[in-house]
């Protein structure tokens, strides 16, 4: 997952403001889905200081967030963290987090969150977390 030749490429750095959307206190506001099979299935906003930031809903995400390392000597840019979202083939919706490291030989799931929004017999809304660690 390392980024092999990208030593050539210019990424503006992310900085957090007092005033970010991070900092503040409180909760942010819901969004609210349309009722319909139509609607989207996951949404993602990202907050990146300066360069802006990107509120979109969809049926399946996929987010890398690299970040800049030291290895061998020279700097690069790695994938440290992908959060992957998709339908899975009974309904549910999955998101899992997974970790990659320079010296690991695969990269580590640590987070699977999913929910079963179609599940119509469910009383309360149901967000199941698995935490343990599986190499992928």
């Amino acid at each position: 997952m390392g980024m092999e030749g990208t030593n050539k490429l210019r990424v503006r750095a992310i900085k957090l403001t007092p005033r970010g959307p991070f900092n503040r206190e409180g909760e942010e506001p819901i969004l609210t889905i349309r009722e319909s099979r139509e609607a989207p299935k996951f949404e993602v906003r990202c907050h990146a200081g300066d360069a802006g930031h990107l509120e979109v809903a969809s049926d399946s995400v996929s987010v890398r967030v690299g970040q800049r390392i030291r290895r061998e000597g020279k700097e690069e840019l790695w994938g440290s963290l992908l959060v992957e979202c998709k339908e899975q083939d009974d309904g549910s919706l999955a998101v899992e987090v997974v970790v990659c490291h320079p010296d690991w030989d695969e990269p580590v799931r640590i987070a699977s969150i999913q929910s079963n929004p179609s599940d119509q017999t469910a009383a309360e809304p149901t967000l199941r977390c698995d935490f343990q660690q599986k190499q992928l």
